[in-house]
């Protein structure tokens, strides 16, 4: 009864659905001049990033040996960068390895979205720019292969 009081008391339902509006309108903002982002969608504070395979060869190549490794290595390698370079604990979604979750608490503010979505926006040019995000995790890969 106490959580459902505060919930009410701090009106932590409405406060989710207002601040879950602005930060997918500002990941759309920052994610739409990578061509490996799909679709950024949610109810609330819950968002998903979908992500899909590029287009141009260079990074096609990377991807293709990623999914032939395992299908969630791609995820798992976001997961893993926003954890350890922004300290940002992500998840990817049980039933689509393409999806990102991020899951604020409901008394995240504003200013921790907006790192949010910084952070994420430098990992996924990381991603879509350099071939050193793609090396790591291959190398990352065939150190697990070899367990």
């Amino acid at each position: 009864m106490a959580t459902l009081e505060v919930l009410e008391r701090e009106n932590l339902g409405p406060r989710a659905l207002r601040l879950g509006e602005l930060f997918r309108t500002d990941l759309e903002r920052a994610l739409v001049p990578f061509e490996i982002v799909k679709e950024v969608r949610g109810v609330g504070l819950l968002c998903g990033i979908e992500f899909t395979a590029p287009r141009r060869l260079g990074l096609r190549v990377f991807y293709e040996a990623f999914h032939q490794i395992h299908p969630a290595m791609f995820g798992q390698m976001l997961v893993m960068r926003m954890f350890r370079e922004h300290g940002i604990l992500t998840q990817i979604c049980g039933n689509n390895f393409m999806v990102l979750k991020a899951a604020p608490p409901l008394v995240v503010t504003e200013e921790q979205l907006d790192a949010f979505v910084e952070a994420i926006r430098s990992t996924v040019e990381l991603a879509d720019s350099s071939p050193s995000f793609w090396t790591e995790a291959l190398s990352l890969a065939r150190r697990a292969a070899k367990i």
